[in-house]
């Protein structure tokens, strides 16, 4: 449950319409197309500016993020698997709040950008849950487990 949830959520954030240049795009795009940006300018980030000033910052930190999330699908270990995904997730959302902090009075791409990143927000909080369901039921297991064997020691 908690894998097919993490794939929605990197789906659904990849395709969060942002404005760029004279036209829209989703922002997976902007995941793949932030790095060889980067290469040739560098990280610039203009808190001041306007809309797409920062899109190559919020490709960037994206493409961080959902790397974590698509590694630690890949993990073994329950425990270790939880907080990458939440590492993961925390970093999607910190994307999103640069992508959509902005001056909503003085573009609408801001509004866009936050109106078509519900469905990933509402997706990411239901994730959010789930970790913390299973970081409970893990608890409940290893508690199960120290008690048996004590009980097996006696």
């Amino acid at each position: 449950m908690i894998k097919r949830i993490k794939i929605w959520t990197i789906i659904l954030h990849s395709m969060i319409i942002i404005g760029a240049g004279h036209g829209i795009g989703i922002l997976g795009i902007m995941d793949i197309a932030c790095i060889p940006q980067i290469i040739e300018n560098g990280i610039q980030n203009n808190n001041f500016g306007d809309f797409g000033d920062n899109l190559i910052l919020v490709g960037l930190i994206s493409l961080i993020a959902k790397i974590v999330l698509i590694i630690s699908l890949f993990m073994k270990k329950e425990p270790n698997k939880n907080i990458a995904g939440l590492i993961g997730l925390f970093i999607l959302w910190v994307s999103f709040y640069v992508l959509v902090s902005g001056n909503w009075n003085y573009d609408s791409l801001y509004e866009l950008a936050f109106w078509t990143g519900l469905p990933f927000l509402i997706c990411s909080i239901v994730l959010f849950v789930l970790f913390f369901k299973n970081f409970d039921r893990i608890e409940k297991l290893n508690e199960n487990g120290i008690e048996n064997n004590e009980k097996a020691s006696l």
